[in-house]
């Protein structure tokens, strides 16, 4: 199957400016805020949808002097491809590192949901944060948000469990355990008895990023003409949309290596390009009905221009013959003349003209589909008497009575003989037209066969001259010997003579291939002839010319590397990183707790982020969870129903409970007393612990 690139990343619309609603702003609604390392999600608690959804990098223009820098954030980046190299990111494996660019992405979110302050954010602020967030990173988020922003309270949860609580919040009271990876880490998360164990939970340093970078290299590898096209934004949609996870990933290649399952199930995507003139069988097949019109065009004139001639000279051969007739008293010699000056040696010859002449424009209306009657002369006067009729009257009469005789004189003999001898020659000319016509299409055939032949012994030629042991290369070796022994010029005129061309021939590895474009423009010229009068040839040459199309020249074919992207995540090796995979570490993990503990874990296993979007991704772990676990136990799966969003309704779902938001959060009193790395434990929290390192 081919798919087009949606190149989603150019031309991106800015995030439009929100209205501050009266109601949110009296009855001070909590604002969500998803802050990912890959998305920024942010909306207000009491809306279905969060009203923001941008990439969260952010873009400075180079400084120029006397020129304020522009900082371009999320969706103001129109192409995110050319400013690739200024990109910057404010997370560190899901940890905010960078508080500066943090605080251009809450500028940017707060003024686009259009909230109105003097330097005070009036709304309870509900945050996400990595998992087991370094107290250091909570306190300078804690610090921007109290201190610049001036907020009523701030909420600090992990997403993993979020999207668990809107899933199935009553497995959060129980244990269970969390499989959750995102864009650039992924996470084991057991909670025991509704809480999280952060002690047991693992990290791996394998998310999204590393797959959209895994397969960006394997492709620019294998299409390297194609490097600069195979850009990230490209791979990260290759990545989204046509990979998914092999159940078994050793037995899925093996059937990758047989023709019919890689033809089945290859995807070949089309990278953009401008067709060449000429190159396709649409533009051909209109170029040549083209040349048909024309043709037809240029006959259909030559017809009217030879009809025209035919009639102005049987005009001149009829006003002849009434003129003999009417002149019958006078002498011999006189109408012999004037036979003679029409080019006939007597009136029967004029007559056959006349016959052939008829027949002719006859024909030839007949081909222009005209109706009017060959003759075209109306004898209307005969039957009238002389006594009704004018003098002019009469003069016509007269001469519609000789034209009446003259055809009357030429008898159906003449005229079958006339029509006989026509078909005849007719048929004859177009035997000898075709025969002609074949044995030139055969002669150019011919020619066109012998250019081939010699540009393919003369490629022969030069390949076995590259090689040593060749009697083309021995003697070519031998040539160069005596050109080398030859001491007797004193000095060095080779090429000033002709004949020096036939040696230079024989000694160099390219023969007389300079001739080659001479050849090809013969070459190119008899192809031409042969497409344009040769029905047989299009179907010759379209079999010939099938090994190139520029349309497939310009496609990706993932075959592959469409299980070998996301396979990285159970088998970060691929890559060179010296961790476990998603399933090793997940049995670690597991084997940190009793058997009746993991009996339990098991039956609540969640698999949540963006990175776990994946087709197959639940068969996968359905079958490491049955290859570790004892034989016939049982266990439970569950996906989240959107990976990507369900951490924004989590909270905002956790947050329309007022009793849980004010409970679980930290206030500006709390931080002013407890100190700005003060954590406020809830259902979806971190948890504090002293054993952490």
């Amino acid at each position: 199957m081919t798919f087009a690139f949606k190149d989603k990343h150019i031309n991106l619309c800015s995030e439009a400016q929100h209205d501050y609603i009266v109601d949110i702003k009296t009855n001070k609604v909590p604002l969500i805020i998803d802050n990912g390392s890959y998305q920024c999600r942010a909306g207000w608690a009491t809306e279905d949808n969060p009203r923001l959804i941008f990439r969260n990098v952010v873009a400075k223009q180079r400084s120029k002097k006397d020129v304020i820098n522009e900082t371009y954030i999320g969706n103001d980046i129109t192409n995110i491809e050319v400013v690739r190299w200024m990109l910057k990111n404010h997370f560190d494996r899901d940890v905010v590192v960078n508080y500066d660019l943090q605080e251009q992405v809450f500028d940017h979110v707060f003024s686009h949901l259009g909230i109105e302050g003097q330097g005070s954010l009036e709304h309870p602020i509900v945050l996400m944060e990595a998992v087991c967030n370094p107290s250091h990173s909570r306190q300078l988020m804690n610090e921007l948000l109290f201190e610049c922003y001036q907020v009523p309270s701030v909420s600090l949860g992990v997403d993993a469990l979020y999207s668990l609580y809107n899933n199935r919040p009553e497995s959060m009271k129980s244990d269970g355990i969390i499989l959750s990876s995102g864009y650039q880490t992924s996470h084991i998360l057991p909670f025991v008895n509704g809480k999280l164990d952060v002690t047991q939970c693992r990290r791996i340093n394998v998310g999204g990023s590393q797959s959209v970078a895994f397969l960006h290299r394997l492709l620019q590898l294998k299409y390297h003409r194609h490097f600069a096209a195979i850009n990230l934004s490209r791979s990260e949609e290759m990545l989204k949309e046509h990979c998914y996870i092999a159940e078994e990933f050793c037995s899925n290649l093996e059937l990758w290596s047989k023709q019919n399952y890689y033809n089945e199930h290859v995807h070949k995507m089309q990278l953009p390009y401008t067709p060449l003139p000429g190159w396709s069988t649409g533009d051909k097949i209109e170029q040549r009905k083209q040349k048909v019109e024309r043709l037809k065009e240029l006959n259909a004139k030559r017809r009217q221009e030879k009809l025209t001639a035919d009639q102005e000279k049987l005009k001149q051969l009829l006003e002849a013959l009434t003129a003999l007739h009417e002149d019958e008293d006078d002498d011999d010699d006189s109408r012999f003349k004037l036979i003679e000056e029409l080019g006939f040696s007597s009136e029967d010859e004029i007559l056959l003209a006349v016959g052939k002449l008829k027949a002719s424009i006859h024909k030839a209306k007949d081909k222009m589909n005209d109706t009017e009657a060959c003759e075209g002369t109306d004898y209307d006067l005969l039957g009238i008497s002389d006594e009704k009729l004018t003098t002019e009257m009469q003069e016509k009469k007269k001469r519609q009575q000789v034209m009446k005789t003259i055809q009357e004189t030429l008898s159906k003999r003449v005229r079958e003989e006339v029509r006989n001898r026509m078909e005849e020659g007719l048929k004859l000319l177009e035997e000898n037209r075709e025969e002609e016509f074949q044995e030139w299409l055969q002669n150019v055939k011919s020619v066109k066969q012998e250019i081939v032949d010699k540009r393919t012994t003369r490629h022969q030629k030069r390949s076995k001259q590259a090689k040593r042991g060749t009697l083309e290369a021995q003697e070519r070796m031998k040539r160069l010997a005596q050109l080398a022994q030859d001491t007797k010029k004193k000095e060095d005129t080779f090429g000033m003579n002709d004949d020096d061309w036939d040696v230079y021939k024989q000694v160099s590895r390219d023969g007389d291939d300079s001739d080659s474009e001479e050849e090809q423009e013969k070459l190119m010229e008899l192809e031409q002839l042969l497409q344009d009068f040769d029905p047989s040839y299009e179907k010759e040459s379209n079999i010939s010319s099938s090994h190139f199309n520029l349309a497939e020249y310009y496609q990706l074919h993932l075959g592959t590397e469409r299980i070998r992207a996301p396979e990285i995540l159970f088998q970060p090796s691929m890559i060179g990183l010296e961790q476990g995979g998603l399933a090793e570490t997940l049995q670690f993990v597991l084997s940190k707790y009793s058997p009746e503990v993991q009996k339990r874990l098991v039956q609540n296993v969640f698999i949540t982020g963006g990175n776990m979007s994946y087709p197959g991704i639940e068969q996968r772990i359905t079958k490491e969870l049955l290859e570790m676990r004892p034989f016939q136990s049982t266990f439970n799966i569950l996906k989240a129903a959107d990976p990507v969003l369900d951490p924004w309704y989590g909270a905002k779902k956790w947050a329309s409970d007022s009793d849980q938001l004010i409970s679980g959060s930290c206030s500006r009193a709390e931080y002013e007393e407890k100190g700005m790395d003060y954590l406020k434990e809830h259902i979806a929290s971190n948890i504090y612990s002293s054993n952490l390192k």
